[in-house]
């Protein structure tokens, strides 16, 4: 009674328009049960002729179920042009199709598919070597909102064909699309891949069997001379690529032609046989193990590209037990540095492109490490590892380590490609070589080796950033030696050089310091100094290497100290390349105080030298102060 009481005071005005409300409610989900979906055929037309750019004729709009509200909704005699640039004909020609959709997101636009029967399709695929596609609008254009419309329980497809021309992917194929209850999902096609003969073939279990622990399984396999692509794996949900687990195998004459259908932007390469494991999810990949082999070189690999706000964020990390230069280029590109390589002769600098200009929105880090390194024609270089980083079109490379013959180099090294040409910037320290290992000549001269490479410059190539680069290059040896002849021969004292062959011409001098430091301005090098000092002789460099060409004009003058009985009249002259030095020393004048009389007596000094007719040779180590004196400071100051 109490309680009576305590609602006593609502009015009848109030109960009333409560009635009213609830009677509205019942009136409003009767009519969404029974929505007449044929009014929306007009704003279907209006709204997928604006999202495909091209006109929209639906023949009728109709639903099956009087009441429902997940009615099965059939459209019949549909057809969708073709947007400007795709070409004569229609896009999409169905002549039914039925879909059962949930009513309210079909209003709000959110449609999510359940079950799909289509009859008599016509599908005209076009894509163009910009990008812009029917399907998908303007590449620059193109964007994924994240949702998947497709949740499908039922497929069904009977009496349909399609085809693709696709300039991106360089396919041109056609053929038939089917699905049923028994079979699932069916496509074949024929045509061409890049101009070669080429076959598709897909093919997905039924949706209605899909166990939602284990997914949708699918197949595709491309097959050309040029490529044969195969991928198993499964779907989260029939045709929902938003989520896939994918196995896949490729091969292919070039890495070029794979990449025609993943637009990775990869190279061309050698032979390519490869093996991985992907994952899909929403707009991220995830490469769990990537295995195979470019020509001879082994590749083992895992990564992810992962995308956020409109940039693709790359890790990976990469691991080769041998690779080999060369199958990094297909066969059009190493025909190419053959001819060109023929035109301007050998080089040391690499002519590896560094311009990242044109490189999208990525970003990222890849860790590689390089066991054993393979270079055509032979290389100091045995291996190689370090850290990449790409941050906003800027390529750092950092903590390499480059295992040499003997020793290693390490250091840094960056590219940035944010100015109209790219500037490349390196500081590269080499340690625990020898003086053997960079000249090739231990017979003449050895010793323990370091050195520095400071160079910045610009260019498209590192080769035409280092022809125009600013910085330093030095390298410095200690505590070695020299072939004594040649020893005498740096202090211009061809007597003793005589007189030493004529005894042992394999006897070694102490090597005290060389220190070849140079001064890098606009790609030209300038000795800063060159300093090669023996307990002999002492040798001073001058004259210039360019970079831009790689040759060589440089000239070693030195002296022994004491007065030469025959002495050289002109230096050694280092001339060539540096992929091939030549060393010439000018014999045609010899200081001899005249003519004729003193040449002989010179001589004559020289033989009796040789058999000990003078006695022995004086202490070499008791001579003017030289170079030698400083080795110390100048080995330290060239290093800095």
């Amino acid at each position: 009674m109490r309680e009576f009481r305590k609602h006593a005071w609502i009015s009848p005005a109030v109960k009333k328009s409560a009635m009213v409300a609830a009677g509205i409610i019942c009136i409003a989900v009767i009519a969404l049960g029974t929505f007449p979906v044929g009014l929306l055929k007009r704003a279907a037309e209006n709204r997928l002729s604006s999202a495909f750019g091209a006109p929209v004729d639906i023949g009728s709009l109709n639903r099956a179920e009087v009441f429902s509200f997940t009615p099965e909704i059939s459209v019949r005699d549909l057809r969708i042009g073709q947007p400007e640039g795709a070409g004569k004909g229609n896009f999409v020609n169905v002549r039914r199709a039925s879909a059962r959709i949930p009513v309210w997101p079909l209003i709000t636009g959110n449609v999510t598919i359940r079950s799909l029967h289509i009859s008599g399709l016509s599908l005209a695929l076009v894509r163009d070597a910009q990008g812009n596609s029917n399907w998908a609008g303007k590449a620059d254009q193109q964007r994924s909102d994240g949702r998947n419309p497709l949740q499908l329980e039922q497929l069904i497809i009977e009496d349909s064909r399609f085809s693709l021309r696709d300039g991106k992917r360089r396919l041109d194929l056609a053929g038939s699309i089917s699905a049923d209850q028994t079979s699932g999902l069916a496509l074949n096609a024929a045509g061409t891949f890049n101009d070669s003969p080429a076959r598709l073939s897909f093919s997905g279990g039924q949706p209605a069997k899909v166990d939602a622990g284990l997914g949708w399984p699918f197949r595709a396999r491309l097959s050309s001379e040029l490529l044969v692509l195969a991928a198993e794996g499964t779907m989260a949900g029939a045709l929902n690529t938003r989520d896939m687990h994918i196995a896949i195998q490729a091969r292919a004459p070039s890495l070029k032609q794979l990449d025609y259908i993943i637009e990775a932007g990869l190279f061309g390469t050698q032979y390519i046989d490869l093996n991985s494991t992907v994952r899909h999810r929403g707009e991220d990949w995830f490469i769990d193990t990537l295995k195979g082999t470019i020509g001879q070189s082994q590749i083992d690999a895992k990564g992810s590209v992962i995308k956020r706000d409109e940039r693709s964020l790359i890790d990976a990390t990469i691991h080769s037990s041998r690779l080999d230069f060369d199958d990094l280029s297909d066969h059009a590109g190493l025909a190419e540095a053959r001819a060109k390589e023929a035109r301007i002769g050998p080089r040391v600098i690499p002519d590896t492109r560094i311009d990242l200009s044109r490189m999208g929105p990525t970003d990222g880090k890849i860790r590689f490490a390089i066991d054993r390194l393979v270079v055509k024609g032979g290389s100091a270089f045995r291996s190689l590892k370090g850290d990449l980083s790409l941050q906003h079109r800027v390529l750092r490379l950092d903590h390499v380590k480059a295992g040499l013959t003997s020793g290693s180099m390490t250091g840094w090294v960056q590219v940035d490609s944010t100015t109209a040409h790219p500037v490349l910037s390196t500081e590269l320290r080499v340690e625990g070589t020898s003086l053997e290992t960079l000249i090739g000549e231990p017979d003449i001269i050895s010793g323990p080796l370091r050195g520095l490479i400071r160079i910045t410059g610009s260019g498209s190539t590192i080769r035409e950033a280092f022809a125009r680069g600013d910085g330093k290059i030095a390298f410095v040896a200690s505590k070695g030696s020299t072939n004594r002849t040649a020893a005498f021969v740096l202090g211009r004292d061809l007597g003793g050089a005589i007189g030493q062959q004529l005894r042992d011409g394999d006897a070694r001098a102490s090597l005290l310091c060389a220190v070849l430091s140079f001064r890098a301005e606009d790609g030209v090098l300038q000795p800063d100094p060159v300093v090669i000092a023996t307990n002999i002789s002492d040798g001073h460099g001058s004259g210039q290497i360019n970079l831009d060409g790689e040759t060589v004009a440089l000239v070693i003058d030195g002296s022994t100290g004491r007065d030469a009985a025959l002495k050289l009249a002109n230096p050694i002259r280092v001339g060539g390349t540096l992929s091939r030095p030549t060393i010439r020393i000018d014999e045609g004048a010899m200081d001899d105080g005249g003519p004729g009389r003193g040449i002989a007596r010179a001589i004559g000094r020289s033989i009796g030298s040789a058999f000990g007719l003078r006695g022995k040779n004086r202490d070499d180590t008791k001579r003017s102060a030289g170079p030698s004196a400083h080795c110390g400071e100048l080995s330290a100051s060239a290093l800095r």
